[in-house]
């Protein structure tokens, strides 16, 4: 390992939070699950719970609260660019020397496998495949959940359209009422139980999928970002040794 890699790196894993307890608990079994599957990584990962919104303590306060001059990451536990990420996350890493900001899931092809596989046990019937995300007003975000759809679409060989709870079109109410006598699989690409996922399940689809979680799949994705970021900020090198994701 080159000298100039820290001995150790903290990790403030930032939900947006929920007043859903299940969901609550999924995502902290999430944090559970990256700490243990990190745990032989080198440099030591010390990892710590922060929110973007609903919940406490906030990952200004986090951040705040570390040892000065110890490098950090802020890994979002977010599967999508938006506000929070464009704006909270990056406000709140201006604010520290030494910190950095992880990507969130977007579209990588794991995410896009976890999908297909919940897909495939309900395309019997031809179902209308329609992708429902959270929502964001930033183009970003919207082309993230586009380029997973079309990873997804390539891997069930038929159409997946988009949809989102909020913050962008088509409203995913609006998606499914145009069906119309065609069944509809609502593929949630949500994190947890929440306002949304209760909302999917409040459309009329025939079928709506869980939310990611929980899922170790999920936990490895945000594993590749968070050594992506490493990487790139010199806090790690790909010979640094490191559980295999």
């Amino acid at each position: 390992m080159s000298t100039s890699i820290p001995p150790a790196i903290h990790v403030v894993a930032a939900s947006h939070g929920t007043d859903n307890p299940d969901g609550q608990r999924l995502i902290n079994q999430l944090r559970g699950q990256l700490e243990g599957l990190s745990a032989s990584w080198r440099p030591e990962l010390r990892w710590h719970e922060a929110y973007v919104d609903v919940q406490q303590p906030s990952l200004p306060q986090v951040l705040a609260s570390l040892p000065a001059g110890e490098p950090a990451v802020v890994l979002p536990l977010l599967v999508a660019d938006g506000v929070h990420t464009t704006h909270d996350v990056a406000q709140a890493v201006a604010s520290r020397d030494r910190t950095i900001a992880a990507d969130p899931l977007g579209p990588l092809p794991d995410l896009a496998k976890v999908l297909a596989q919940r897909a495939r046990p309900h395309l019997e019937n031809d179902p209308m495949v329609i992708l429902a995300a959270a929502g964001t007003r930033l183009e970003v975000g919207q082309q993230q959940t586009v380029q997973l759809a079309a990873k997804l679409q390539d891997l069930l060989g038929r159409e997946v359209a988009v949809a989102y709870c909020a913050g962008a079109q088509p409203n995913v109410l609006h998606a499914v009422a145009e069906a119309g006598s065609r069944p509809v699989l609502l593929l949630s690409v949500l994190l947890a139980d929440g306002f949304f996922q209760d909302k999917l399940a409040s459309t009329g689809a025939a079928v709506v999928t869980s939310p990611l979680l929980p899922d170790v799949t999920i936990a490895q994705c945000f594993l590749v970002r968070l050594k992506t970021a490493l990487e790139t900020a010199g806090f790690m090198t790909p010979h640094d040794e490191v559980r295999s994701l």
